[in-house]
């Protein structure tokens, strides 16, 4: 039956034919979208920035155990990679992690095929990197915000061409602790009332009117924000990251006052495959992917739901990320001949490469759902023509599953403003000193009657007062050889920025007598972004294109100049106060203001071909961290005619840093100079204490309650083991590296010991509880020592005021341990508890040599004929071992409860300080 639906909808498709291939696919994205215009500022400066940071906190044990976000994240690298080396662009990538703070972990280094492996390694460490307190949006933002700043202006003195790809998988949240935050000074984190204080204070900050989120943007910071709503994170909790990153209000409010043009994009995932298409969506900026919907095919190949596109040989290379909503089917693609390939299931991070009709098809399973391959031309024959993907169902059980695509064509074809560098362009005239082509990758000119579809190019204008203005649309191809009068008429003077928009139809396909089988595909328009300087009209001053204070340090007064060309007269109106998109907390006024030159009465003249200097000062109250971004206006007029006087908005920035504390710099240089010079057993102590440290790394931790009945250890009367529910909670506090934590009613406290060399230890102290731990040491307080890597060992703790027989053990494991360590942690935890526990009881008995209950001075006890050696992270020996524990059960001994023990200045069990 499933046989002959499958033929029948076959036979109904092959009937509507002709209906599906007469809608072309339409361009992707065809509303304004951030990733088109970071692509257009790329395809003109032909370079950038992506600043890739990732969420860090706790919650993604829960919500992405997989790490499916690595996963994506090393995706967009190879898909970036592949990009910029065909369309010749040059990316520079770092890799930045954030929760309560924010980390670059990899600086910027260019993205190639040299660099990507070190990359993608790096990304592949956030694996582990899953333990942070807090989702502090704030700090992320500002850290991303300095880090992009850091790599200066772009050649011509403009914004560089920048984006941030933004993973989290949680809302703004904190956890409640001792401490504040910088942006919220005053207010603690130690009440629930606090924390919450410290969240307002950070959308504050953040959504202000010149807040963060304005510095990001007017420093022409493109955002691209990725949600992840899995686990307890629901797609509301994202509403602020949205407002973020595209300057739409939703439920939250308004957040910065600029969101023209669109500053960024967002997404919401669930899943590694949403992950993967949201992380897709912009790794070809400015070439955004055609996207296609459909269902599936039922036992062999359909044409319903193929997902087609047409090919000519302008087109250089494609790539396809396929996904279907249910496993086992298999997706198959149809080169223009009719010959099918299927790509069979890989295992995720083995690609495999294949061939059809000459063309080799590199493809890799990124999920059980999601698979990526690319084709490129090669010269192949079949290469020009229809060809299609389609996803098979081979038993027919899933007719209502669905399937989408994302199909990257790219042809690497871009229009140009061909002598721009030799063209002058002034407000208020026609022009015909534009004349447009089209180039390649390589930005050598093709002549466009060798494109083989059709081709039509647009031309618009955004002027200083961000009015745009529409100056040509669609020019054929055949037209654009010749001169391109454009109306300025109407264009404000100053910074400006031409947009060039290239719309490509592939050829049609063509049988071999000439009809057409499909028509051509409609590629995404290809934009370059083109900044220049309208200049006045003749006869008018000319200005520079910004004024930038570069960095200042403190508060108070600085000054820049204004270089004017010559003839004419300019001033800074004093009247018109200088507009402040952006500056960082805590500064106050800013203001920029003229010396001298603030009305036509007294305007600079500049004769005809001369410079001249028009002084400007920027004026802070406060000392702070940020950008400071704005426009000052000034008026420019013909010499001897201030009545034809026009205004000129001339953008402005600074970086604003708050200046060091020379005191308290001199005060700790000379501190250390003396510690290093005069004490150097201090320095060594020191440096000790510094390392010494309870590894970040995330940590599981479970106290779970024992009887011992001979040489066995029980658990709710069976021998000791652990269950699958077991070990799940997650100590907090190893965001970073700790001195002290506390775990189920047991505190871990980093001890240094006196002497300089070794390592620290960590002593498990709870009040009312003797200890012992596995290595069968003790401190002088009578704690429990353990290793500064506390991961994977476990302490016991016995009330010797209670049942001789009853104690209870805490376990810790690292967060990578694996079954096999677990089971060894097992083996071992039986295999010496029943000793210690038995020598515990004994010192705590009144004469034992330890005061009655005082806590023992050694965890062990010599074995028979003396003392034992034995490692003491060594596995518990085999049976009837006379080597480590005895097979009495007795402990090990290392220095022996109430021996003697043997000081060693290298020991990192060494006397605690104090």
């Amino acid at each position: 039956m499933r046989r002959a639906i499958a033929l029948a909808a076959t036979v109904l498709t092959t009937a509507l034919g002709s209906l599906v291939l007469a809608n072309p696919v339409a361009a992707a994205q065809a509303a304004p979208s951030a990733v088109g215009d970071f692509g257009a500022c790329m395809a003109s400066q032909r370079e950038g920035d992506v600043l890739l940071m990732i969420d860090e906190s706790g919650s993604l044990q829960a919500s992405d155990p997989d790490a499916a976000r690595v996963s994506a994240a090393n995706y967009l690298l190879d898909q970036l990679n592949s990009f910029g080396d065909s369309a010749g662009f040059k990316l520079d990538v770092a890799l930045a992690g954030f929760s309560d703070d924010f980390v670059v972990h990899s600086g910027w280094q260019s993205l190639d095929d040299a660099s990507l492996p070190g990359l993608q390694k790096s990304v592949d460490e956030f694996r582990s990197r899953t333990n942070g307190i807090d989702t502090d949006y704030r700090t992320a933002l500002d850290g991303a915000r300095g880090t992009l700043a850091e790599r200066g202006p772009s050649a011509d003195g403009g914004n560089r061409c920048q984006a941030l790809a933004w993973f989290s998988d949680g809302k703004l949240d904190y956890t409640t602790r001792d401490g504040e935050k910088s942006y919220a000074p005053g207010i603690s984190l130690a009440t629930d009332d606090g924390v919450r204080r410290v969240a307002d204070a950070a959308r504050e900050s953040i959504c202000r009117p010149a807040g963060v989120s304005d510095q990001l943007r007017s420093s022409g910071i493109v955002t691209f924000g990725v949600g992840l709503a899995a686990g307890t994170a629901q797609a509301a909790d994202f509403d602020l990251m949205r407002a973020i990153a595209t300057g739409e209000p939703g439920s939250v409010g308004a957040c910065g006052n600029i969101v023209s043009p669109r500053p960024g994009d967002f997404y919401v995932a669930q899943n590694i495959d949403d992950l993967l298409f949201a992380f897709d969506a912009f790794s070809t900026p400015g070439q955004a992917p055609l996207e296609r919907e459909t269902g599936v095919c039922a036992f062999t190949m359909c044409e319903d739901a193929q997902h087609r596109f047409v090919l000519d040989d302008s087109i250089g290379s494609v790539t396809v990320l396929g996904f279907a909503d249910a496993e086992g089917l298999v997706p198959t693609l149809v080169s223009p001949r009719g010959e099918q390939l299927a790509l069979p299931r890989t295992g995720a991070g083995s690609p495999a490469t294949v061939r059809v009709g000459g063309v080799a098809v590199e493809y890799e399973w990124l999920s059980p759902r999601s698979v990526s391959f690319t084709m490129r031309h090669d010269d192949a024959a079949q290469w020009q023509g229809k060809w299609a993907l389609a996803f098979v169902d081979p038993t027919g059980s899933a007719p209502t599953a669905r399937s989408k695509s994302n199909i990257h064509i790219s042809g690497n074809l871009f229009p140009a403003w061909l002598g721009q560098d030799t063209a002058a362009v002034h407000s208020g005239e026609k022009t015909s000193a534009v004349q447009l082509g089209i180039v390649d990758a390589d930005r050598r000119e093709v002549t466009p009657s060798t494109l083989l579809g059709t081709a039509a190019l647009s031309v618009s204008l955004t002027d200083s007062a961000h009015v745009n203005h529409e100056l040509a649309t669609k020019i054929p191809k055949d037209r654009l050889g010749e001169p391109l009068e454009l109306d300025l008429t109407q264009v404000a003077p100053g910074e400006a920025t031409m947009r060039l928009t290239l719309e490509v139809t592939t050829a049609d396909a063509k049988s071999e007598s000439g009809a057409v089988i499909a028509p051509g595909t409609v590629l995404t328009p290809q934009s370059v972004d083109v900044p220049l300087t309208v200049a006045p009209p003749i006869g008018y001053p000319t200005l520079p294109s910004r004024i930038d204070f570069g960095t200042v340090e403190g508060a108070g007064t600085f000054a820049a100049d204004v270089r004017v060309g010559g003839p004419g007269c300019v001033w800074l109106e004093s009247a018109v106060p200088a507009r402040i998109d952006a500056a960082p907390d805590g500064v106050g006024t800013v203001a920029l203001t003229g010396r001298g030159a603030g009305s036509a009465d007294d305007c600079l003249q500049v004769e005809d071909g001369a410079e001249a200097s028009l002084p400007v000062q920027l004026q802070v109250d406060n000392a702070g961290n940020g950008a400071v971004n704005g426009a000052v206006r000034l008026m420019v007029a013909p010499a001897g005619e201030p009545d034809r006087a026009m205004p000129v908005e001339v953008p402005f920035s600074a970086d604003l840093q708050k200046p060091l504390d020379s005191g308290r710099f001199w005060l700790t240089f000379l501190l250390v100079l003396l510690v290093s010079i005069a004490m150097p057993l201090v320095g060594l102590w020191l440096a000790k204490w510094r390392t010494s440290r309870i590894p970040a790394e995330t940590l599981k931790a479970q106290r779970f309650p024992v009887t011992v009945v001979g040489d066995a250890v029980l658990r709710d009367g069976r021998p000791f083991a652990f269950r699958d529910e077991d070990l799940t909670q997650m100590v907090r506090g190893l965001d970073k590296p700790a001195r002290h934590l506390t775990v189920d009613g047991v505190e871990l406290n980093v001890r240094t010991g006196l002497h300089p060399f070794g390592a620290g230890y960590v002593a498990a102290h709870a009040d009312g509880r003797v200890t012992a731990s596995r290595a069968a040491k003790v401190d002088g307080n009578g704690d429990a020592r353990l290793p500064l890597a506390v991961h994977n060992s476990w302490v016991v703790l016995h009330d010797p005021a209670g049942p001789a027989d009853l104690a209870d053990v805490l376990v810790l494991v690292g967060g990578n341990s694996t079954p096999e360590s677990r089971t060894r942690l097992v083996e071992d935890l039986n295999g010496r508890l029943p000793g210690l526990l038995r020598t515990l009881r004994e010192q705590a008995k009144p004469g034992s040599g330890n005061g009655g209950g005082t806590p023992p001075s050694s965890a062990a006890s010599p074995g028979p004929g003396g003392p034992v050696a034995y490692d003491p992270f060594g596995m518990p020996p085999g049976p009837g071992s006379s080597a480590g524990m005895p097979s009495t059960g007795s402990a090990p001994s290392a220095q022996g409860f109430g021996g003697t023990s043997v000081a060693d200045p290298f020991d990192p069990f060494g006397p605690p300080s104090r």
